[in-house]
């Protein structure tokens, strides 16, 4: 969603006049500002304004140029009148500082870096950053740390997103944990926002701050409004998307207009880090806001279902690779270092994460639908194929003049998004099912052997799938903490198999009743405590499937309330302008009226798998898979499409979880932290869908309900289903949470429309009123995202015990989100964070056979931050915050002087 063409410069020459005579009527007063930073920057998009091989090759080379000449111009001038040009760290290490890039003009940028006249701001790019998982974060600053270790520079101690509205409030917690002191938030012109101050302190639920400045536009206007609440200000001078730095006529114009608007102020060209030391040196009286900003652009997620699955099954396991890797060598196990393709996977996880997602939709067929659309496609289809697959020499497809350009090449450009986090799932599951089958080599079991390998750092148990017969399960009881237990073929017994298709049974922990008209759970009692789990009243069961397809009556009600720019690029991109009128596609909600079941019976779980009898055309086949083992009170829900039917029409699919709950209460495990939807959201942000971390649990005044994780798919709604709706003030108050499946809300640059087959799975369990509420929605959700994982082997007995246990913490709700090689400096970096709540001192056991005596306290980017503390006996002890991380660099006395690039 982008001003682009001819909309170059957002404060360009003619906006910084206009928004200057906007603000001189707005403003009554005079600023009391002293001091004006101006920072240049252009924004960043992967794709959008064509391929990514496009745009990096014009990063590299045309913009540099541009850049590098404003910069040796006015290098003669005074220090504060020096052009600096601020890159995201991804493009600068990564493409600009690249071995693709020519090595004369590498040289010329190296003197730039250097000179601090082109500068990396702390983060890789902009974000969908509740998409991602801690560990992904984390590793997003590093490419900002390199550059500048590698020049001679300090690492920046400022970030800076644009376009996308608002993010999850880790932001504060990673950043200030990181030694970053400020984040500029730039919002799209057409979007809403979080109603933040104009500068503020934002806290975290860890309780850390950073200073934050949001702007409702991509920069910030050269002029302070008149209640700017700072001696020092920032105009964020902003081109648009992909455009390159202004050149050198387009600086002195706005600097002088800053002269005229601002006649009392000294001009500072600089950075944000300048702007940011100056602002923390004069310690303004600044609010502290502490709450959440789910994103309004999230619903995008789910244009890509297959993808998003995999995005968040496969982010827990880079860090359990990392881990494993890590722990087999302290066994003696003699793996190979994984440092250099988990980095590759990091990369890859990211990039798919970055807020674009293809071409611009302007490329594609944004205006047709119906049997246009299907024209359109025919056409795309009849395209010859680029010579050698070289896609990037087609021209840009044009919407309003669809005879020229190519249709492939917008189609293309999802597939090659797609593919990013592709990449980071083959990286980690070839290097997990590399080292899981060494390790059940490795064993002291002959012939044919399982090992079942526990990736949390808690003792757990769980169902795991017989690896020589294809859908027969065994139960694992108790496996250590990060460790793992081995079975030979002949232990695992194979349970006798009943069946019937009896829609009402019972289990050894519930009474299970089946609606077959709506396909779901209409009644589940938990016997110990003979509690109806189900909202009866509810127009939907647990489990079911909702198909809603929307009509412009829906479509434009939410346009109306979102967007603040209602023509032009505002409709095209937020509006759905073309879209079958509501005579011939109206609202509709669908779910399958007649379902089929079979019931099957195993020593390991009962599994009710229901049918649908007539798909309406939506599709060639569902099913929805309820699966109740026998060994754990809960409950997995498992709903596959066959051959979905692709269609423009604004649509989206929900799996259904109506739970009884008297006045419930809501807390959602967001990245960063839990939150209360009730109490915990900024005013501007989405209320209505919203990403997870972990899972949701309603409870009423006893603290008993239900918790729910979704597996494969991050988007739930509370209440209601949430696409097509946006509010100032909602908060959720009937007791259901709704899975989101697949949508195509967007006309912008996300996939407009799914088809394919995949399944998503998703997790439900009753809390007991003795529970605390966060520390059971963390561990029965890890659980749920990090499955025990196998491996096999034949042949000889190898030399480790058939058991063992890997690296332990002293209590459950701790993540170790790194263990494994430093990607900042020497040593083995051990990454600590904090999930249920609790503020306490934690004992970390290491593996047995590490020799490592001495813990060095590191930010996230590897820079100590205070003494060493003893590991004695293998043991590490420290004080741990609730919700924070916690780094340490593991060593010998004799690296201790060497971490961190100290």
């Amino acid at each position: 969603m982008k001003k682009i063409k001819a909309l170059f410069l957002v404060i360009s020459l003619t906006a910084t006049v206009a928004v200057a005579q906007q603000q001189k009527k707005k403003n009554s007063g005079t600023p009391k500002v002293t001091d004006v930073w101006v920072v240049f920057k252009t924004h960043f998009d992967l794709g959008f304004t064509d391929l990514p091989e496009n745009v990096f090759a014009r990063y590299r080379g045309e913009m540099m140029d541009k850049a590098l000449g404003v910069i040796e111009k006015n290098a003669t001038l005074p220090n504060n009148q020096h052009f600096a040009w601020t890159v995201p760290g991804w493009p600068l290490y990564a493409q600009i500082l690249g071995p693709q890039q020519d090595p004369e003009r590498k040289k010329r940028i190296e003197k730039a870096v250097r000179d601090g006249s082109i500068v990396p701001h702390g983060l890789a790019f902009t974000t969908h950053t509740e998409s991602l998982d801690y560990e992904d974060l984390v590793r997003g600053l590093g490419y900002s740390s390199k550059v500048a270790r590698a020049y001679g520079q300090p690492l920046p101690i400022s970030a800076k997103m644009t376009d996308v509205p608002s993010h999850s409030w880790v932001m504060p917690t990673l950043l200030n944990n990181a030694g970053i002191r400020f984040l500029q938030l730039g919002c799209n012109p057409a979007s809403q926002s979080p109603r933040f101050p104009q500068m503020f302190w934002w806290e975290g639920a860890d309780g850390s701050k950073i200073l934050c400045q949001y702007t409702s536009d991509y920069g910030s206007g050269i002029k302070a409004p008149s209640d700017w609440p700072s001696r020092n200000y920032l105009a964020m001078i902003m081109t648009g998307d992909n455009h390159g730095p202004p050149n050198k006529d387009e600086v002195e114009v706005i600097i002088a207009q800053i002269n005229k608007e601002m006649p009392d102020a000294k001009v500072h060209l600089g950075t944000l880090d300048d702007f940011a030391k100056a602002v923390l040196a004069e310690k303004p009286d600044l609010p502290t806001v502490k709450g959440d900003t789910p994103d309004s652009w999230i619903h995008g997620l789910l244009s890509n279902p297959v993808e998003a699955k995999i995005g968040r099954n496969i982010r827990p396991l880079e860090s359990a690779l990392d881990g494993l890797n890590t722990q087999m060598g302290t066994w003696g196990v003699p793996v190979k270092s994984i440092s250099a393709k988990l980095d590759k996977a990091y990369e890859q996880s990211l990039l798919y994460a970055e807020h674009t997602w293809g071409m611009n939709a302007e490329y594609g067929p944004r205006y047709s639908y119906g049997d246009d659309w299907k024209k359109w496609l025919a056409e795309a289809a009849a395209e010859p194929e680029p010579e050698n697959g070289d896609f990037s020499k087609l021209k840009n497809s044009d919407a309003h003049n669809t005879s020229t350009g190519s249709k492939k090449k917008w189609l293309h450009s999802y597939d090659v998004k797609r593919q990013y986090i592709h990449n980071t799932n083959d990286i980690i599951n070839t290097g997990l099912n590399t080292d899981l089958d060494l390790l059940a080599k490795s064993v002291k079991v002959p012939g044919k052997r399982l090992v079942v390998y526990n990736p949390l750092p808690w003792k757990r148990s769980g169902i795991v799938e017989n690896p020589w017969k294809k859908g027969s399960y065994f139960y694992v009881n108790e496996i250590a903490p990060s460790g793992y237990v081995t079975y030979s073929q002949n232990e695992i017994k194979e349970s006798a198999i009943t069946t019937d298709r009896q829609s009402e049974f019972n289990t050894p922990y519930f009474k299970i009743i089946f609606d077959l008209k709506r396909g779901g759970i209409s009644s589940l009692v938990e016997k110990k405590t003979n509690r109806e789990l189900v909202d009866r009243t509810s127009k939907y069961v647990v489990g079911q499937f909702l198909h809603e397809r929307f009509s412009t009556k829906v479509v434009d009600q939410w346009f109306n309330v979102y967007s603040r720019i209602k023509t032009g690029w505002g409709l095209n991109d937020l509006g759905k302008p073309g879209m079958l009128g509501a005579d011939k596609a109206p609202y509709m909600a669908f779910t399958p009226n007649d379902w089929e079941i079979f019931v099957a019976h195993t020593g390991v779980a009962d599994v009710a798998t229901l049918t649908a009898i007539d798909t309406k055309g939506l599709a060639k086949k569902y099913t929805l898979v309820f699966s109740f083992p026998k060994n754990s009170a809960y409950v997995d829900v498992e709903w596959f499409v066959d051959d979905k039917t692709p269609d423009k029409q604004p649509e989206g699919g929900w799996l259904c979880f109506p739970f009884a709950a008297t006045d419930p209460k809501f807390i959602v495990g967001r990245l960063g932290g839990p939150i209360n939807p009730a109490t915990d959201l900024i005013s501007g942000s989405n209320k209505y869908l919203m990403a997870v971390s972990s899972g949701v649990s309603i409870t009423q005044k006893d603290k008993s309900g239900m918790g729910l994780t979704p597996r494969d798919s991050p988007l739930i709604s509370l209440g209601e289903p949430g696409l097509w709706k946006f509010s100032l003030d909602y908060v959720p108050k009937i007791p259901a949470v709704f899975v989101n499946v697949y949508n195509n809300m967007w006309n912008t640059n996300f996939p407009l429309w799914q088809q394919g087959s995949w399944s998503e799975a998703v997790r439900i369990w009753p809390i007991d009123n003795s529970t605390e509420t966060v520390a059971n929605l963390t561990e029965k959700s890890w659980e749920t995202r990090l499955p025990l994982l196998t491996g096999v082997s034949d042949g000889e007995a190898g030399q480790l015990p058939a058991k063992n246990e890997g690296i332990s913490i002293s209590r459950k709700g701790v993540l170790v989100t790194a263990f494994g090689e430093n990607p900042d400096g020497k040593g083995i970096v051990l990454r600590l964070w904090e999930q249920s709540g609790i503020s306490n001192n934690v004992i970390v056991k290491l593996p047995n056979g590490s020799k490592y005596n001495k813990a060095i306290p590191v930010n996230l980017r590897g820079e100590v931050i205070g003494k060493s503390i003893n590991i004695i006996a293998g043991k590490l002890s420290f004080q741990l915050k609730a919700f924070a991380p916690a780094s340490f660099v593991l060593s010998t006395n004799a690296l201790v002087k060497k971490v961190g690039g100290a």
